[in-house]
């Protein structure tokens, strides 16, 4: 989750939006603040529960107002305060285990931003909000490395907070990079769980989805996100805590790392966490906690499980945003026949001499043999925001020799290449093969003006065009893969176009570590 360009204003019918700014001591910065109270006809006395969520500036996108509202209309849960918090251009370095930053030096404010929530925003609330005081009424909540941030906040800190909320948790946190003698143990949070105990007061949800990522460092069959996140709930268990008591593991099949996902199972976590004792006792229950292989038997479950009642299962359901009546059944356990085809057999073939032109071939080419390209786009999102999370703006603004592009310049190239190349795989999957026209980039740069944006816009922009892609390129079928037509005065099939990007992204990182590194840190 990155920061959005501009956030728009939450339409709300129900629910009230203030926005604050807090000065914060701790993180040498003004922090930005959306707080959600309650409808005002809910006559309910503070001090209320409180959740703090991590990357506040994402609310819109989540649709978290009007899925507030319809839980609201329909009595799901309790009045409770909202407080959620923007992240900046430091969120990497903010978020994170306070204990410990990461191999590549990442997370190392996550300790200042651990003693502003606590010392400083939790005071505020209170003192200006009717936030609750007590532990057990404070949840801390977030997505992906601001998940993370939530699990640390509330593990180490029960006489504050009581209960985590972690969508999509980046447990991958480690101490040591992978190739560089990286084993399981590396992990951060699981290492921290281990040297730990379990408060009595300690209550987890936890989700992952299916689609989350398609990395398998360890070659299980288990995709990474999955195997992080069922690896600490063993190590929970192991410390003592009680599972079916304390933790509620959400698994969402077809889920993606995506805003999307999140939002649409955002009502079962709000539901557990200020659900109404009928509301709550109604959820349905979470899948089994088993890892998903693709030999079923290489993963033993974590939790027993009880004899299955007669009749069916009850099903995943997950509620719209738009009202709480709206509901899309998910299958109640893992169905390996089920899954996507792209999960389970990834077209590694490459496109053919004749299928690109002549100066394709060379991104075509950065991509190794056996590589799949939509795994390849999945995971450099990760080497772009480590190009620029050191980085000042100053520093984006610079090039590495006169007349060439600025990093800023360089990066909006890249979306806005991707984003004619995806368009042309578009309309040829879809059999209008008429020739499309080229485009001079150095005048798309020159007329981009990227040097007066933020760096944190310029990521937020290029994550929702690669999501974008991966979407749609996810959507082909093989026979689709193989369409083709005519772009820039030449041949191009949708498969080729599916090499390129990745390959073209390729290229630009290599300039970047080549070209730009040496200046910036010369």
């Amino acid at each position: 989750m990155l920061l959005e360009i501009a956030p728009p204003p939450i339409a709300s019918t129900g629910t009230l939006l203030r926005r604050e700014v807090l000065a914060s001591r701790f993180l040498a910065r003004d922090v930005e603040l959306s707080i959600l109270l309650p409808p005002t006809d809910t006559a309910a006395p503070g001090p209320y529960p409180v959740l703090y969520l991590n990357d506040g500036q994402d609310l819109a996108r989540l649709s978290l107002a009007a899925t507030l509202n319809g839980l609201y209309a329909s009595r799901a849960v309790r009045p409770f305060l909202l407080v959620a918090i923007h992240a900046n251009e430091q969120r990497v370095q903010e978020y994170g285990t306070a204990a410990h930053a990461d191999f590549n030096g990442r997370g190392s404010r996550a300790g200042a931003y651990g003693d502003f929530v606590r010392q400083e925003l939790l005071p505020f609330a209170q003192a200006n909000y009717q936030a609750s005081a007590d532990p057990a009424d404070a949840v801390v909540a977030g997505f992906s490395l601001g998940g993370l941030s939530a699990f640390d906040l509330v593990w180490h800190h029960p006489e504050a907070f009581a209960r985590a909320g972690v969508f999509s948790g980046s447990f991958w946190w480690r101490r040591r990079a992978v190739g560089a003698g990286y084993t399981p143990a590396d992990r951060i949070m699981h290492g921290l769980v281990r040297a730990g105990r379990p408060h009595p007061s300690h209550r987890f949800w936890l989700q992952t989805g299916t689609l989350d990522e398609r990395h398998d460092r360890t070659g299980t069959g288990v995709i990474d996100s999955l195997e992080d996140c069922l690896d600490l709930i063993e190590e929970l268990i192991g410390r003592g805590l009680d599972a079916h008591r304390a933790i509620r593991y959400v698994q969402v099949e077809g889920g993606h790392h995506h805003p999307d996902t999140w939002g649409r199972v955002m009502p079962d976590f709000l539901v557990w966490a200020f659900g109404r004792e009928t509301a709550a006792a109604e959820l349905p229950a979470p899948l089994p906690v088993v890892r998903l292989q693709f030999d079923p038997a290489l993963g033993p479950a974590i939790l027993p499980v009880a004899p299955a009642p007669a009749g069916p299962a009850p099903p995943l359901v997950l509620p719209t945003t738009t009202a709480i009546s709206e509901t899309q059944p998910r299958p109640a356990a893992p169905d390996l026949t089920a899954l996507q085809p792209s999960l389970m057999l990834m077209s590694t073939t490459r496109p053919a001499d004749g299928d690109f032109l002549p100066y394709a071939g060379s991104y075509i080419d950065l991509m190794p043999a056996g590589t799949d390209p939509r795994e390849a786009l999945r995971a450099q999102p990760r080497e772009i925001h480590a190009a620029f999370a050191h980085l000042s703006e100053a520093q984006a603004e610079q090039a590495y020799a006169p007349g060439k592009w600025t990093l800023k310049e360089m990066l909006l190239h890249q979306i806005d290449s991707e984003r004619v190349f995806a368009y042309r795989a578009l309309r040829f999957a879809r059999g209008d093969n008429q020739d499309l026209r080229g485009f001079e980039q150095d005048d798309y740069v020159a007329h981009s003006g990227a040097n007066a944006r933020s760096v944190a816009s310029l990521l937020a922009e290029y994550d929702a065009t690669r999501a974008a892609t991966v979407a749609l390129f996810e959507s082909f079928t093989e026979e689709q893969l193989a369409r083709r037509g005519s772009a820039n005065g030449g041949p191009a099939t949708v498969r080729a176009l599916l090499f390129i990007i990745p390959g073209h992204e390729r290229h630009h990182l290599n300039i970047v570590r080549e070209r730009y590194q040496p200046v910036l840190r010369g």
